[in-house]
């Protein structure tokens, strides 16, 4: 199976001020939908059997400008890109959260942090492996998964067995494309990482 991961496009709080997103529904910028429409012509070569995406509406609309190119493929709400939650954090930059230390800490040893009210990395974790077990046994050849930073992140420390302290290893950009390749037995390859070229 060749599975297409697609980070959404750029919201508001993708510039300037980092700020924690997790599962507050911020709308796509109009440089994110226009990133999206050309990331959807980027695939458009591609014959997608099935678009999974997180029902967060950055998420679906970069799915959907997607599925404009890929009228075979099914379309599918997936709970398990759902965005991390960040619980208190929502909304919040770094320095209203962390002091100095905290966040030099943060971007160290992210895993060690319990977030009020949010997620940990291992529930997180947890639902990756849960949706790549059900991936190895479906029968589609071409899959696009279109979800989050730090999904996308935690799928790659899922993928390498990496230890979650790696999370900003595997940061993507808005709109990127990385394509992996699965096999039944749970073996991949990466065949492309956080593929930016189809943007202007």
């Amino acid at each position: 199976m060749d599975i297409y991961i697609i980070r959404h496009g750029e919201t508001k709080f993708n510039v300037g001020e980092v700020r924690f997103r997790g599962q507050m529904d911020i709308p796509l910028s109009e440089l994110g939908i226009s990133h999206a429409m050309e990331t959807g012509k980027a695939l458009a070569n591609i014959p997608m059997d099935a678009i999974y995406y997180s029902k967060l509406s950055r998420a679906k609309v970069t799915a959907e400008k997607i599925k404009e190119h890929q009228p075979e493929a099914s379309f599918s709400e997936e709970s398990f890109l759902f965005d991390m939650s960040f619980g208190d954090w929502q909304g919040q930059s770094l320095k209203e959260v962390f002091t100095p230390e905290e966040e030099k800490r943060w971007f160290k040893y992210p895993n060690d942090f319990i977030i009020p009210n949010g997620e940990t990395f291992y529930q997180v974790l947890d639902r990756i492996h849960r949706l790549f077990k059900r991936l190895q046994e479906q029968e589609e050849k071409n899959v696009a998964l279109v979800s989050h930073g730090a999904v996308i992140n935690l799928i790659f420390v899922y993928l390498t067995r990496t230890d979650p302290s790696q999370f900003y290893s595997f940061f993507v950009k808005p709109c990127s494309i990385t394509h992996v390749q699965l096999t039944q037995d749970g073996t991949y390859k990466v065949k492309g990482f956080n593929e930016t070229k189809h943007l202007s």
